[in-house]
């Protein structure tokens, strides 16, 4: 009970972070959830490069991380502030409040929050399976995730350090499809430009956040994974550093994925993965920014 408290209940009540022992029991949870999953969806044959995948994959990521925002709102009483304000929507914001539902707890914070997002993602293919319709679990992922992000809109204020971080994860990301097309020859798919885009994503917005919104705010803000908070600390680079490597990483996958002979559909599934670890925390630390919390 000891170990369980200290590397997994504390961590995320205390709001401290990850540590070397939760990291790495996520990360083999996580891969060996993965694992079965494909094995069961190849079992049947399922094309993980279809264009229903790729929309349903978009949809649900928005959601979980969006949630997540809405969760960081709610603990910080933004919410509570809202559901007691004259605005016409503090009825919706004080039924959200008395719910409880993004309440600060396991099933509204990393990992908890991911768990729910990937147990409804699966439920809703397992749906559009039977219905013989992929696409119902992209609708399924944007209507779900729609009604939160119109939640989260009215606390948007912060939109220069939210351009700024878009802005910068751009350019990395075509400064990094520039190098692979014309120098590596390569003609990039849609899913190694998302591979690229979602970890540019992730290292932007970490270093806008942490090095330039932090400071410019005044607000404390940290880097909870143990490897990056590393690198954010390592230089006088700082968390820019750390948006390079991002990128760099991820397009030595993508050149390396084509070296490989590998099922499309196999090559798909990696990249989206990769494509996922990017731009489920780069949106919810850019969108969180952008509500100033």
């Amino acid at each position: 009970m000891g170990v369980l408290e200290d590397y997994f209940i504390s961590p995320i009540m205390d709001r401290t972070g990850y540590n070397a022992i939760n990291t790495l029991v996520y990360a083999a949870i996580a891969i060996g959830a993965l694992y079965l999953i494909w094995r069961f969806l190849k079992g049947k044959k399922f094309d993980f490069a279809s264009k229903g995948f790729l929309y349903a994959v978009t949809a649900f990521v928005l959601f979980g991380s969006t949630c997540r925002v809405l969760t960081d709102l709610s603990d910080a009483g933004a919410v509570a502030g809202m559901a007691m304000s004259s605005s016409p929507l503090a009825p919706i914001y004080m039924s959200l409040l008395s719910s409880g539902i993004f309440k600060y707890g396991f099933l509204t914070v990393t990992p908890g929050i991911y768990i729910v997002t990937a147990a409804l993602f699966l439920l809703s293919l397992a749906i559009a399976g039977a219905m013989k319709r992929l696409m119902f679990a992209s609708y399924a992922g944007f209507l779900l995730w729609l009604p939160i992000f119109l939640l989260v809109l009215p606390f948007a204020s912060q939109w220069v350090f939210a351009a700024l971080c878009i802005a910068l994860a751009a350019a990395g990301a075509y400064a990094a499809f520039f190098l692979l097309e014309r120098l590596g020859k390569l003609k990039l798919t849609i899913y190694e430009k998302l591979a690229i885009g979602g970890q540019a994503l992730d290292g932007a917005a970490t270093f806008v956040v942490i090095d330039i919104f932090s400071k410019e705010t005044g607000k404390d803000y940290f880097e909870q994974h143990v490897l990056s908070a590393g690198i954010g600390s390592a230089t006088p680079l700082g968390f820019f550093l750390f948006f390079l490597i991002k990128i760099a990483l991820a397009s030595a996958i993508v050149y390396f994925l084509r070296k490989e002979k590998m099922d499309k559909s196999d090559v798909a599934l990696v990249l989206l993965v990769v494509a996922i670890m990017g731009f489920a925390p780069g949106i919810r630390d850019a969108l969180r920014m952008l509500c100033g919390t």
